[in-house]
Formats: C-alpha cells, sequence, structure tokens
C-alpha cells in the first residue's frame, strides 16, 4: 500500500506564547527584501544630503590674543629690606579720605609715603588691610613697596603710557621689576618704635606715644590727639 506524500506547505507555524499563527515564510522574505531596499535608499539619501561642497577653509594670519594682567611694581632687592628709621603709620577705610592724604595723586592710590632727605623719619599713609581685601589687592605688598620708600626708593608716578609684561624690569624705577598682582609677599617686621593709627570710623584717640584709649574719658582741653574721618 503506497502512502500518499503529504504536500509540504510554505506555510510554517510559529509559536508565540500560547498561541499559534500560521505565517507564510514567502511573504516574509519578499516584505525582509523591501525593508533592506527602503533602508538602502535612506542611507543614500543622507550620503547625498552630504556630498555636497565642503566650506572652504581660509588660511590666514594666526589670531593674537591678549590678556591684561595687573601688575605691581617690586622695590629693588636693595630697598626691600626692615626700615631702622622712626616710622608712623596711619591706616584709612575710604579712597577720598587717603586722597586727602595723599595730594596730587589720582582714583586707584593704595598708599603714599613721605620720607625725610635722610630717610631717618617715615611716614606711610595706607589703605587699611580691609580695605585693600574689598579692592582684591596684595597687602602685605603694598606694605613693602611703602617700606622700600621709607628706605630711599623711588620711581615716577606713572609709566607714561609704557606698557610692561610680568618680569621685566622698569630702568626709570632704578630696576624694579613687574610682578603679578596675584604674587604672594610676606608681610615686612616693622620697628617696634612704629606708631600706628588705626583706620576709622569710628573716631580714634590716642595718646601722645600713639597709644589708643577710649575716647569716653576724653573731656574738653584735653593734650591727647583725635581724628575722624
Amino acid at each position: 500500500m503506497r502512502r500518499r506524500k503529504r504536500h509540504v506547505s510554505a506555510k510554517r507555524r510559529i509559536t508565540l506564547g500560547s498561541a499559534v499563527q500560521h505565517v507564510d515564510c514567502r511573504k516574509m522574505a519578499m516584505k525582509g527584501l523591501f525593508l533592506a531596499g527602503v533602508a538602502a535608499l535612506s542611507v543614500l539619501s543622507a550620503s547625498a544630503a552630504h556630498s555636497g561642497p565642503r566650506p572652504q577653509v581660509i588660511v590666514g594670519k594666526p589670531r593674537i590674543i591678549t590678556t591684561t594682567i595687573v601688575g605691581l611694581l617690586s622695590p629693588p632687592p636693595k630697598y626691600d629690606k626692615p626700615y631702622e628709621g622712626e616710622l608712623e603709620i596711619v591706616f584709612f577705610s575710604y579712597e577720598e579720605d587717603l586722597l586727602g592724604a595723599c595730594k596730587g595723586l589720582g582714583s586707584g592710590t593704595h598708599a603714599c609715603t613721605l620720607a625725610s632727605l635722610d630717610h631717618k623719619k617715615c611716614s606711610i599713609y595706607a589703605s587699611s588691610e580691609e580695605f585693600m581685601k574689598r579692592k582684591r589687592r596684595n597687602y602685605a605688598f603694598m606694605m613693602r613697596h611703602e617700606l622700600a620708600h621709607c628706605n630711599g626708593w623711588k620711581h615716577p608716578k606713572d609709566t607714561n603710557g609704557k606698557r610692561f609684561n610680568v618680569g621685566d624690569r622698569w630702568d626709570e624705577a632704578e630696576g624694579g621689576k613687574w610682578v603679578a598682582a596675584t604674587t604672594k609677599a610676606s608681610m615686612p617686621s616693622l620697628p617696634v618704635s612704629t606708631r600706628i593709627l588705626l583706620a576709622s570710623p569710628p573716631i580714634i584717640c590716642i595718646t601722645p606715644d600713639w597709644k589708643q584709649e577710649p575716647c569716653a574719658k576724653r573731656q574738653g582741653g584735653t593734650w591727647a590727639y583725635s581724628r575722624s574721618f
């Protein structure tokens, strides 16, 4: 008895969970080819979109970017040393008061110095440490600069438009060196006999030997010195 050959259909059963679906493999193959063609067309379209002429690069002179750094004038070593004369220091909390003491100097002044011809006496009128912090300036460096003037150092009031780079030396300032304002400096030592008048307000009352005392003790006609800014 011959067994009849069963016709094998192109349809296969694909089990998805508990459901059974009949899928025509030939249709799946044709659909796959169609999708592949669409994908290839998309790639070609994208390539065509980016295959246009590229922007031309014009070669020219390199750009020079200049950065301005706030500089400070460092005194020559022979002046950057402890002062041994009679020293007085008056501090100020506000620029307008400081400029009242530093006659002839303009805005941006941090301090000024008056020294005797023999450099045995020196008076420094300076911004207070708190004032220097508000201006973001180096208080210790400022003090070293002014003490160098007490020791005899001199330099012009301004650069007269001349520009310097960090590390340059200024011949007109006896070889003073320009450094960045962020340069760290240690506080200079002061003579033991230094007389200091702290910044005000409030009103500051001092005795003839420059020692502070409460102003409430004062009476009319007192011999002590008081000053208010």
